[in-house]
C-alpha cells in the first residue's frame, strides 16, 4: 500500500513542476508582439461596464504581458491614464476595464492603447510546449479518478482478505 502512495504523490508533484516549468518556458522563448488599438471609445452613457477588448484578444492562447501606454482624449484635453487608478487589465482576455473617474472626465472620449503581448502562432515552438501543457493538463484530471481506483482496490483487498482467513478461536 505504501509504494503505491508514494508513486502517486510522486506522480503528482512531477506533473505539478512539469507544467510550472513548461508554462516559464512558453512565456521565454515566446516571440513578443506590440498590438495598438487607437479610438477605443469610451462611452459612460451606457449600463454597463465601461471595457475595452484590445484586438489581438482574439488569438490562439493570447497572454497580455504589458500594456505600455494609454492615451486619452476627448477632443479637448489629453491624459496619460495609468494602472490602477484609471483601468485594470485582464491578462488572459485583454480586457481593460475603465474606472468610472475616467469615464466621467472622458465621456465619449477616446483612448490610444500599446500594449505587449504573447500568443501561439501556428508552428512555432511556443505552439508546441502551450500543447504539451495542454496534453499534460487532460492527463492530470485522471490522476483523481486513478487515485480513487487504488483506493477502493486496497479496500477491497483488505475485506476480501478479512473472509479469507481462517477463525481463530
Amino acid at each position: 500500500m505504501y509504494p503505491a502512495i508514494l508513486t502517486i504523490v510522486i506522480v503528482g508533484m512531477l506533473l505539478g513542476v512539469g507544467i510550472f516549468v513548461l508554462v516559464e518556458l512558453r512565456e521565454g522563448i515566446a516571440i513578443q508582439y506590440t498590438g495598438t488599438d487607437n479610438d477605443a471609445v469610451l462611452n459612460g452613457t451606457t449600463t454597463w461596464l465601461n471595457t475595452t477588448t484590445l484586438s489581438d484578444a482574439s488569438k490562439d492562447d493570447y497572454l497580455l504581458l504589458s500594456v505600455d501606454s494609454v492615451t486619452v482624449f476627448n477632443g479637448t484635453s489629453t491624459t496619460t491614464a495609468t494602472s490602477p487608478s484609471h483601468y485594470n487589465v485582464s491578462e488572459t482576455t485583454g480586457v481593460i476595464t475603465w474606472a468610472p473617474n475616467l469615464v466621467a472626465d472622458y465621456n465619449l472620449g477616446w483612448a490610444n492603447i500599446s500594449s505587449t503581448y504573447i500568443y501561439d502562432r501556428a508552428n512555432t515552438p511556443e505552439e508546441a510546449v502551450n500543447d504539451t501543457m495542454e496534453g499534460l493538463g487532460d492527463f492530470s484530471a485522471w490522476v483523481a479518478i486513478i487515485i480513487v481506483v487504488i483506493a477502493a482496490a486496497i479496500v477491497l483487498g483488505v475485506v476480501l482478505g478479512s473472509f479469507g482467513r481462517s477463525p481463530r478461536v
